[in-house]
Formats: structure tokens, sequence, C-alpha cells
């Protein structure tokens, strides 16, 4: 079931969580120092981040947002390689 970004925040970060799981779908990764950031599209058309301290494997917190310029973070990982058809 689709949730609104704001009825999502409004959530508690227990509730939050098992939802990124259930409804997001993953779309990429970053690094941000010693943690891996995680990128979620909602549903409901929002973005998700997943912030993950890799040591413990422990879920830090989430951030959310609905703005195209906060995918900037993530452009350096994409490959325009792996965009293309695959080749037969």
């Amino acid at each position: 079931m689709p949730h609104s970004h704001y009825a999502f925040r409004a959530l508690s970060f227990e509730q939050q969580l098992p939802l990124v799981w259930q409804e997001g779908t993953f779309l990429a990764r970053r690094w941000e120092e010693e943690d891996g950031v995680a990128l979620y599209q909602m549903d409901d058309g929002f973005f998700c981040e997943v912030y993950l301290e890799l040591e413990h494997y422990k879920v830090l917190r989430l951030r959310t947002f609905t703005s195209s310029a906060d995918l900037e973070d993530y452009a350096c990982y994409i490959r325009l390689d792996d965009l293309s058809e695959p080749k037969l």
C-alpha cells in the first residue's frame, strides 16, 4: 500500500523501515565516509535513502526527498554501459 511522502514521514523509524523494504525499489548505492547509502524509489514517487553503518551492518537513519536535485550524489556511480541494451 503506497504512502504519500508526508504520511511516510509522519511514521516512526520502526514503521518506516519495513515499508522501504516492502514497497521501495532499489535504485543505487553510494558511499559517504564510512557509511553506505542505498537509494530507493517509493511507490508514491518520492525517494528514500537508507544510511547503513557497514562494520555492524546497522541501519542508522532514513532520509526522504522529492527533488531530483538530490539524485546528483548518485551520478558518479552510474555507468552508461549499464543502461544500454544487452548485446547478443
